[in-house]
């Protein structure tokens, strides 16, 4: 599935907007002068309808395509002002948008969130403050959504598979993202590389997309894979760079499993853990994992 990619103006790129739209309608016609109103948008927040259902509202929208009357405005970091060449009752729609797989450069539309619209009226030079908040669409399925609020995993299992080290579910406030617990990787110092494996994760065909989410802080680097259950074709996903600080990945995996899928309609999603020896005590903190489709 390819996603909808968009270019991310900058603040002069938006004041050029203005300007050539104002100079091309006083020099290029005899038409009034076209005056923007402005659109501003701070944040996109998420709603969830039932955490049992979708699970956390943890999110990382950093770009909004938005449209006024289903007329694309363009694509735009976040917060922004967004010039908008319409007046009176305008329909804004807004879609929320993330860095695939935690690169600035893929920017996409996340196909998980549906999209906010409201009329609002516009009034030429005044700038308008709008709050999207989008939700998960109905249909979508959520097979996998671990919270590691409990010692016991719901509906998944996990191994290590190669190498040392260890893990364990930290049912403490301190190092979970939210809630009481989340799962942590551990390479002592001296232990060789770690793979740590899910149990086998349904993938059925025919879906427009699969992506995994997850909150993660970690001070080494670590790698995502997918292998086909009952395989061992297996492929590596992304590498992730050192968080001081939580943050939140999405990793699309919709080519992957789509590779995969002549062999298997399950997967299981490992990580690996590099040995570092820089390092002495490698950690890796997971919170909120979960597949989606």
């Amino acid at each position: 599935m390819q996603l909808n990619k968009g270019f991310i103006p900058s603040p002069i790129h938006i004041l050029g907007f203005c300007l050539g739209a104002i100079l091309c309608s006083s020099s290029c016609d005899t038409s009034p002068a076209a005056t923007p109103s402005f659109l501003h948008i701070d944040t996109i927040a998420v709603d969830s309808t039932s955490f049992d259902s979708t699970g956390t509202v943890s999110h990382a929208i950093r770009y909004a395509w938005v449209y006024a009357n289903d007329n694309l405005l363009g694509v735009f970091w976040l917060p922004a002002v967004i010039p908008v060449l319409e007046e009176g009752e305008v329909e804004i729609t807004v879609f929320g948008g993330i860095s695939e797989n935690g690169i600035a450069t893929q920017a996409g539309r996340y196909p998980f969130y549906a999209p906010w619209q409201k009329k609002i009226n516009l009034n030429a030079m005044d700038t308008a403050t709008v709050f999207p908040r989008v939700r998960y669409p109905k249909g979508f399925v959520v097979p996998v959504n671990q919270t590691f609020d409990q010692a016991q995993l719901n509906g998944m299992s996990l191994a290590i598979v190669q190498g040392g080290g260890f893990y364990s579910i930290l049912l403490n406030e301190t190092e979970a993202y939210e809630g009481q617990g989340c799962l942590q990787l551990y390479l002592p110092e001296g232990d060789q590389d770690m793979i740590l494996e899910t149990s086998s994760l349904p993938v059925p065909t025919g879906k427009a997309g699969y992506f995994i989410e997850m909150d993660y802080r970690n001070n080494c680097d670590f790698l995502l894979g997918l292998r086909a259950a009952g395989s061992n074709q297996a492929a590596s996903l992304i590498g992730v760079r050192p968080r001081q600080e939580y943050n939140k990945l999405y990793v699309n995996i919709t080519n992957l499993v789509d590779q995969l899928s002549g062999t298997s309609e399950a997967v299981h999603l490992f990580i690996r853990v590099p040995q570092d020896t820089s390092i002495a005590d490698q950690r890796v903190y997971i919170d909120n994992l979960k597949l989606v489709y």
